[in-house]
């Protein structure tokens, strides 16, 4: 006597308990056919949606694509239905009003008796909130409160990769390590939050004055870092360091007053001077001592700096 491997239709008091629990269900709910139509929703996917069944059924839920996702992510969950008959992940999709939520949802292939897809449901749940945090916490970790510039962790990691690109590629890449000179008067005389306000402008300066490729980073305090990837000689990198020096000194206007600083900058590149993200920043930072010890506005590389005795010691990351 042989059994079937599907099991019996429900009886009665089974669909009745499933279509309570489709209707009073938190998490949005939506069944498809196998052509992607639309066939029923549940009061959650209204209430995160904004659309009522009325409008939805017989269309296809691309209406609610909110275009983040590239069409290779679609790829990509369409095979593992087919491949495993489940889905599971995080989206961005558009509500009815046009704003934007964040979705963890389930796609689940329903077979019919013989055992092939017979329609989909997609259970989802809002998690814009809990996406929001987790990315500003991560943006928290990574970029400096006050200018938006990557952070010294960041930094790290950029500069990292900079560097394992360079090894196989044959090119250098240059640290800069950029200090304010005069700042400190600044703060003295207009307060800190005018010090503030000057420290946004001149990282904003700065940043425009390199390549998209580049990284300017908040080191701390009035010293910024810029990491040159991708060199192909010492004449595009005393390019860009001369654009720096020139964005530093152009006058900025704070508080109904025109404010004119400088910077001094010291230069480690890789791999003449070091092979670590740690010992070309130290590097460049002992550089840029040298450079304000040379009378400030001006640009010191590791070999000036070695040959300058009065160069403070190389302080460490």
């Amino acid at each position: 006597m042989s059994h079937s491997s599907h099991p019996a239709p429900p009886n009665r008091a089974a669909l009745e308990l499933a279509a309570s629990a489709f209707y009073y269900s938190p998490d949005g709910i939506m069944i498809t056919a196998l052509d992607g139509s639309i066939l029923a929703v549940n009061q959650a996917f209204s209430a995160i949606t904004g659309y009522t069944a009325d409008e939805v059924v017989g269309r296809n839920p691309r209406l609610l694509k909110s275009g983040r996702q590239p069409p290779s992510f679609y790829r990509a969950m369409w095979d593992a239905i087919v491949r495993d008959g489940r889905w599971q992940g995080e989206a961005w999709n558009r509500r009815k009003d046009g704003s934007e939520f964040a979705e963890r949802i389930t796609i689940t292939a329903v077979p019919d008796r013989a055992g092939q897809p017979h329609h989909y449901i997609a259970v989802f749940a809002d998690v814009t909130s809990v996406t929001e945090q987790r990315r500003l916490l991560e943006r928290n970790s990574n970029f400096d409160a006050l200018t938006g510039l990557p952070n010294r962790l960041l930094l790290q990691k950029r500069l990292t990769r900079a560097l394992g690109r360079a090894s196989g590629g044959g090119r250098q890449v240059a640290i800069a390590f950029i200090d304010l000179d005069g700042f400190k008067g600044v703060n003295d005389h207009f307060g800190h939050l005018a010090g503030d306000e000057l420290l946004v402008t001149m990282a904003q300066r700065l940043q425009k004055a390199l390549r998209e490729s580049d990284t300017l980073a908040r080191f701390g305090g009035d010293e910024f870092v810029a990491v040159l990837p991708d060199l192909q000689d010492e004449q595009l990198r005393d390019s860009l360091i001369a654009r720096l020096l020139l964005a530093a000194r152009t006058p900025i206007a704070l508080r109904g007053r025109q404010v004119q600083l400088s910077a001094s900058v010291g230069i480690a590149c890789f791999p003449r001077d070091g092979t670590t993200p740690e010992q070309l920043i130290r590097k460049a930072d002992g550089a840029m001592y040298a450079a304000k010890r040379s009378g400030r506005d001006c640009v010191r590389s590791c070999v000036t700096a070695a040959a300058d005795p009065a160069t403070p010691p190389e302080s460490s990351l």
